[in-house]
């Protein structure tokens, strides 16, 4: 069952000419937003980021993944699943990461959910997001990766 939660991934890989981030252009509306999805009952936000960034592109399975600092919230009322949830539930939480995936090996698999995806250096990531929230949570987890200050890696379910 979905719970009131979403995960959102920004997977990085380091690159000789810097760090480029993966944005993913959505099939339905056509924006631009790293992994993103629910969490499940008794999954934690961040087994719910590994989860779907398997799903959603096939990377993930044993890449470092980092929670931030960065929190937001959408309303509940964009969610089939919010009939099942509390009435007096408004928002729900949105739970960011970012996956250094410079080491996984295979190429990006897109599900259906995608059509496109691009490996863009930070500014034309920004440009290319749609909600501020987004934007902010890959501007710190740039600014983390230039000031050499991301948090210890979030454990792997069943570790």
């Amino acid at each position: 069952m979905r719970e009131p939660h979403a995960a959102v991934v920004y997977l990085f890989r380091r690159r000789p000419e810097g760090v480029g981030y993966a944005v993913l252009q959505r099939a339905d509306d056509g924006n631009w937003q790293g992994v993103s999805g629910g969490v499940e009952t008794g999954e934690t936000p961040a087994d719910a980021a590994r989860r779907e960034t398997r799903e959603e592109t096939g990377l993930g399975a044993t890449a470092p993944l980092y929670r931030l600092d960065m929190t937001s919230g959408v309303e509940k009322i964009w969610f089939a699943a919010a009939a099942g949830w509390p009435a007096d539930l408004y928002i729900v939480v949105k739970h960011f990461f970012g996956m250094h995936v410079t080491a996984e090996p295979g190429e990006v698999v897109l599900s259906a959910e995608h059509r496109a995806m691009r490996w863009l250096e930070n500014d034309a990531a920004c440009q290319a997001l749609r909600y501020d929230d987004d934007r902010t949570a890959l501007w710190e987890l740039h600014a983390r990766l230039a000031a050499a200050d991301v948090p210890a890696p979030e454990h792997r379910a069943g570790l």
